[in-house]
């Protein structure tokens, strides 16, 4: 469901606008900006779907809180095309450009924000976690997993220094967030095998 709107950006801001016959080279190379700031939104919803599944693999029971705050994680998830689309076309805006680009730190940081709260609800009810869940280890890894929250909220106020590098800096996120930031958190077994990968 979320990887599915992520081709709203393709149709809504990677325009090619050819002014005149034999224009069409250089209004490609002119939408640089736009494809730099697809890229980085396609990479980021990517790694946002494996992490809320990573998330998922180590909680056994729902509740409708934990369910509410995941649905309002989604929900921010499914709106980041439209910041994408909304920084993709004002990138080379002058003021524009610098309103679309906090606008989209603001939306990364709402994402990274419910991220933290389903994970910080989930260790609080212990219940809803799988028995073989090590709670100490898990609440350990938190400030890996969390590392996004200030990222992104340092995005905003940049935003209105240089949109460039927003754009750069979340997509230097996304790529952080492609390795394990939850690492392996569940006790061993009392056979003395690894723990589950």
């Amino acid at each position: 469901v979320v990887l599915s709107c992520a081709d709203q950006p393709v149709r809504v801001m990677i325009q090619v606008n050819q002014a005149a016959p034999g224009g069409v080279q250089r209004s490609v190379r002119a939408a640089w900006p736009n494809y730099a700031s697809y890229w980085a939104s396609f990479l980021s919803i990517g790694v946002m779907c494996r992490n809320n599944h990573g998330l998922f693999e180590r909680i056994a029971r729902l509740n409708r809180p934990l369910l509410l705050l995941n649905w309002l994680l989604l929900m921010a998830i499914v709106f980041l095309p439209f910041s994408t689309s909304l920084l993709g076309s004002n990138i080379q805006v002058p003021r524009d450009a610098n309103i679309a680009a906090s606008f989209y730190g603001l939306n990364a940081f709402v994402i990274a924000f419910f991220f933290s709260s389903v994970w910080i609800y989930a260790l609080a009810h212990p219940d809803l976690l799988r028995p073989d869940v090590d709670r100490e280890a898990a609440t350990r890894s938190w400030p890996r997993f969390s590392v996004g929250l200030v990222v992104y909220l340092a995005c905003v106020p940049l935003g209105l220094l240089s949109p460039i590098a927003v754009v750069i800096v979340c997509a230097g996120i996304a790529v952080y967030y492609i390795f394990e930031r939850l690492p392996d958190i569940t006790r061993a077994s009392a056979t003395g095998s690894p723990p589950r990968a």
